[in-house]
């Protein structure tokens, strides 16, 4: 049954930068057994994911996020996916997806927006997902005439204002939430994921926002030369629609800085009357776009603007571009990035550039991580995907997912890392142990009568225990590593 909530909107000057929901209603709920058949529908299988323990429920919200500038509110939609009855409070993880152009095509839809993935890991690790819609597409505002494609401003907040209106939707639904928040997302969800995370620490947000840990995979975060520069070379690119998505958006997000540059004459015929229409509809996917444009993206663009654009270092759209480039801060929250070398579509050194200026800035957690030369750009969303939630895994704190209400405290163990026993500090009963890897699958669970655990079965790596005495009323929490 549907629920609809609809929330009174105060718009006063402290109010603006807030998340303002309007209203959400529940889509689906997912049981595990629902959840076992979409695996199987989805050919997920060699995911390899934890057992599903308890159902899902996905929800759509409205909202109210800024658009162009801070009080320029509009409305945005987006899913969030909340597993019920978790034994510890749940950590948000904000997941940006990749590239659309279909407005339907959207996470709250259920139908695109690589809605599954965000389902998937509600399900299988126990995190509530945000998932945006991102402005202009899902249930759009009107007032967006084109979803602002790698506009980092508007992509920020929308992520901001998604997980603020799912913290109200968890208070109404009285779902506990630990303050963790994960941001992940793929392609041009790597971008958002990176604009996020600098919004949130450049904005002075992170004690609202306690960033555990960020995972942008295989994105454009150099705006200002590497993507670019690959969308305008003369060779053929894979998704030659990517170049006019990014023209046609700044022009409505910069109309005074490219005032000079009028959409009639950026593109040659036949794309000055077939391209606007496919993008401002939000009818047509990016598919479907990428196959009537030319294979050479350069080739659809007035020669004239092209060369203005290639010698002008200081072009009216190279400057809307420096206002979205990721590569000039340095993160203090872990962070790290996935990628592929052979990515034909956002260039891997978009990946090892961000790396390299960030380290070189002053970052002090940031990895990288380079998947391979043989996984293209949609071969390497999967493990991409896969080594993200194994780094999140490592920096969050609760792991339950069966249902209890029982207060939970952390506890040591010794030595650690082990090699064939551990001992528990403090215990004074028989207790009950469950261990899962970093990937959230339980592969132990035994009874503890005298504080000391055998791990000489366990292979190398680090694993996390929840662990229950007798006649006591708390779960103790922990991890460990074994190194043999």
């Amino acid at each position: 049954m549907k629920r609809i909530i609809t929330c009174f909107i105060f718009l006063t000057a402290t109010l603006i930068v807030n998340a303002q929901m309007i209203q959400y209603e529940l889509l689906q709920t997912y049981t595990p057994a629902d959840l076992d058949q979409l695996v199987i529908d989805f050919g997920l299988e060699e995911i390899n994911l934890p057992a599903f323990e308890h159902n899902v429920e996905a929800y759509k919200v409205l909202y109210n996020t800024p658009y162009k500038h801070i009080d320029s509110l509009v409305q945005a939609s987006g899913a969030v996916f909340i597993p019920r009855g978790a034994s510890c409070p749940l950590p948000i993880a904000n997941y940006g997806h990749g590239t659309q152009t279909k407005r339907e095509n959207a996470s709250s839809s259920l139908n695109g927006g690589q809605w599954e993935v965000s389902l998937m890991i509600a399900g299988a690790y126990g995190y509530m997902v945000t998932s945006p819609d991102y402005l202009g597409l899902g249930d759009a505002d009107p007032r967006v005439k084109i979803h602002p494609y790698t506009h980092a401003f508007s992509q920020g907040h929308t992520s901001l204002n998604m997980m603020r209106s799912a913290r109200e939707l968890a208070s109404i639904l009285e779902e506990d939430l630990n303050g963790e928040i994960f941001l992940y997302g793929y392609s041009h969800g790597g971008f958002t994921t990176v604009a996020t995370h600098r919004m949130i620490e450049e904005e002075g947000l992170t004690d609202e926002f306690h960033i555990a840990a960020s995972a942008p995979m295989s994105g454009p975060y150099d705006l200002i030369d590497a993507q670019v520069e690959l969308m305008i070379s003369e060779e053929e690119y894979a998704t030659p629609g990517y170049l006019p998505y990014i023209i046609l958006s700044y022009k409505e997000m910069f109309p005074e800085l490219l005032a000079d540059i009028s959409i009639d004459d950026v593109f040659v015929p036949p794309y000055d009357t077939l391209l606007p229409p496919l993008f401002y509809s939000g009818d047509y996917g990016i598919g479907y776009i990428n196959g009537v444009c030319e294979p050479v993206p350069r080739d659809m663009i007035n020669p004239q603007i092209m060369a203005d654009f290639e010698n002008d270092p200081n072009h009216p759209l190279r400057q809307a571009l420096a206002e979205s480039h990721m590569l000039d801060w340095a993160p203090q929250a872990p962070i790290k990035l996935f990628y592929c070398s052979g990515d034909e579509q956002v260039t891997y050194l978009n990946s090892e550039l961000a790396y390299d200026s960030w380290v070189a800035n002053g970052a002090p957690n940031v990895e990288k991580a380079n998947l391979g030369a043989e996984l293209d750009h949609n071969g390497c969303a999967e493990q991409a995907f896969f080594w993200g939630l194994f780094y999140f895994q490592n920096h969050r704190t609760c792991f339950g997912v069966n249902n209890n209400d029982l207060v939970r405290e952390r506890i040591d163990v010794f030595p650690n890392p082990a090699n064939n026993e551990i001992r528990f500090e403090g215990l004074t009963n028989q207790a009950e142990i469950r261990i899962s890897n970093v990937t959230g699958q339980r592969i132990l669970s035994v009874r503890l009568p005298d504080g000391v655990l055998d791990v000489s079965s366990l292979e190398n790596g680090i694993y996390f225990f929840e662990l229950k005495q007798q006649n006591e009323d708390k779960i103790r929490i922990g991890k460990f590593s074994i190194i043999k």
